[in-house]
């Protein structure tokens, strides 16, 4: 497997939305706003969204083509060090047909994302390309006041350090409450965290 370099300060990121296009919906967008700030504030990175991501819902669901371009002309740009997911959906399937394995080999890079990135994950594993399945923009990264120090420590151990190993230890903390993405005022509360009592579970 191809192991792709790892980011530094400076670094170009693009954004792709490969599932729902929920990121360009006049009501969320302000998640994204958040969510690629802290990219550029807090991890020094330099953040553009491919010209797809943020059309909405309907254009991309009509388009599947349009999505897998934009994730074609991610990593065919040599300027983009890393992919990171918008948020995931439902069928991000329909891309396969419209996929290029050649130029993802040729052109490895950091792609990140989970959910429906899964279909992603595996198009990099046919690949041959060593892929991340973790945060995306519109969850961990827009997280309601602050990003989670958990996600902030292993996002910069795992795409920043150039250690040879780490250890990924439990989150001691954890939440699952629904705050309503469409109502901007939520972004200012923050959610109930619960102690973690189990650790890792082996399913």
């Amino acid at each position: 497997m191809i192991k792709p370099q790892r980011l530094k300060r400076g670094d170009t990121v693009a954004i792709v939305s490969l599932s729902s296009g929920i990121g360009g919906e006049s009501v969320f967008k302000h998640r994204y706003e958040i969510g690629k700030r802290r990219l550029e504030e807090e991890f020094g990175l330099n953040v553009i969204a491919m010209p797809n991501a943020l059309k909405g819902i309907k254009y991309p669901d009509k388009h599947p083509e349009a999505r897998a371009s934009d994730l074609m002309e991610a990593f065919e740009d040599d300027s983009i060090k890393a992919i990171i997911t918008m948020i995931g959906g439902n069928d991000t399937i329909r891309l396969l047909p419209y996929i290029n394995f050649e130029t993802i080999q040729k052109n490895p890079k950091i792609f990140m994302g989970y959910s429906d990135t899964t279909i992603n994950h595996f198009m990099m594993y046919k690949a041959g390309l060593t892929s991340f399945y973790g945060p995306c923009i519109f969850m961990e990264f827009a997280e309601n006041v602050a990003m989670h120090d958990y996600t902030k420590r292993y996002i910069v151990d795992t795409l920043f350090d150039t250690k040879s190993e780490m250890c990924i230890n439990p989150s001691p903390h954890w939440t699952s409450e629904f705050l309503d993405w469409a109502d901007e005022s939520n972004n200012k509360i923050a959610r109930t965290m619960t102690a973690d009592t189990k650790g890792f579970e082996l399913l």
